[in-house]
C-alpha cells in the first residue's frame, strides 16, 4: 500500500490525508506539521500514545487548526482581528 504521508509512525493513505487537509484548512503546511508530529511520536511519545497515533494526531491537528483560525481572524475588510474581535492596529515606529 502506498501512503500519501509515510513517516516513521504516521502513515496516511491518500484518502485520510485529503480528509485531514479539508478538515484542517487553517493549517498552511500540513506536511510540516505532520512531520513534526511524527518525529515527536517516534522519539518522545509514550508507547500508549504512539499506538493510537491516528486519534491523538487528529486531536492535535484540531487544536492547532482552532488556534490558527483564532490567530488569523479577519473582518470583512481583511483587517486582522484581536481575540476579542476588535481590529488589530499596528503602531508606527
Amino acid at each position: 500500500m502506498t501512503h500519501r504521508f509515510d513517516g516513521n509512525t504516521i502513515k496516511l493513505s491518500e484518502q485520510d490525508y485529503a480528509r485531514w487537509q479539508k478538515a484542517f484548512k487553517n493549517i498552511p503546511n500540513l506536511d510540516a506539521v505532520l512531520q513534526s508530529r511524527d518525529d515527536w511520536l517516534t522519539y518522545d511519545a509514550e508507547d500508549s500514545t504512539r499506538k493510537r497515533w491516528f486519534l491523538s494526531t487528529s486531536a492535535y491537528l484540531s487544536k492547532q487548526d482552532r488556534q490558527l483560525a483564532l490567530e488569523n481572524r479577519r473582518d470583512e475588510s481583511g483587517r486582522k482581528l484581536n481575540r476579542d474581535g476588535s481590529v488589530q492596529f499596528k503602531t508606527l515606529p
